[in-house]
């Protein structure tokens, strides 16, 4: 009898032992959920900011442009390019107006997967809580060479872009021009595969590099969508068909 009490009592301590373990893991998984979520409500809250920046400073832009030509005695023209493109000491493309403390520098579109994102300069960690935004070392918009833009994997961002296809379009829209892409590739890679954003090959076109982590919740690899530049269309003008 006294064995089988003493069994009951150690089972007993053992089913409340799992039972503490179990409690803390929900409450440790709880508290990582929360975070994560907060994190991607601040990205939304972010990208909420960025969208009216980019409206008041576009209508700024043309405001200032359109108060020129009438000073000029001249038809105002349509709007202007949002800054300029200077080089950065690397030879990168640099920031555009706006983009040093944050600002859009341009507007992402993929609508086959109907997001709309404002893009910052800079991918460290302080741009990526912002939106995408284009990677350090790789092309301005619009330039020849390969345009790195990378975002989180999170709801409202990166979060589906395993499920943009191949053929499918992506539209970079600068505060000048429409960039209409074509998606040519899909692939993971692991982190230190960085030719996925190299130079184009001689005498082809522009390309535009999407990256975010996979899978899910995690950040072991890298998902890419790699697009080709099939056509530039003015601003001034309608908006791309590709856009619906």
């Amino acid at each position: 009898m006294g064995t089988g009490r003493g069994g009951d009592r150690t089972t007993r301590l053992l089913l409340l032992a799992a039972i503490l373990l179990l409690a803390s893991g929900v409450t440790a998984g709880g508290v990582t959920a929360w975070n994560w979520w907060g994190r991607v409500r601040a990205v939304h809250a972010a990208q909420e900011r960025l969208a009216a920046e980019w409206a008041r400073d576009g209508r700024r832009t043309h405001a200032g442009a359109a108060a020129a030509a009438e000073a000029a005695g001249r038809r105002p023209p349509a709007p202007m390019p949002f800054g300029g493109a200077p080089r950065d000491t690397d030879g990168a493309a640099g920031q555009d107006a706006g983009a040093g403390d944050g600002g859009p520098v341009a507007l992402l579109h993929v609508p086959t997967l109907h997001l709309k994102l404002y893009v910052v300069e800079g991918s460290d960690e302080a741009r990526l809580m912002l939106g995408p935004g284009r990677i350090p070392g790789t092309a301005a918009f619009g330039e020849t060479g390969n345009t790195g833009i990378a975002g989180h994997r999170y709801p409202g961002v990166f979060w589906d872009l395993d499920e943009l296809e191949v053929s499918a379009p992506v539209v970079v829209e600068t505060r000048d021009t429409w960039l209409v892409y074509r998606v040519v590739d899909a692939s993971v890679v692991q982190p230190e595969q960085s030719e996925v954003l190299a130079p184009p090959a001689p005498g082809a076109g522009p390309l535009l590099t999407l990256v975010t982590c996979e899978p899910k919740l995690s950040t072991a690899r890298r998902l890419i969508r790699q697009a080709t530049l099939v056509r530039r269309d003015p601003v001034g003008g309608p908006p791309p068909v590709e856009l619906g």
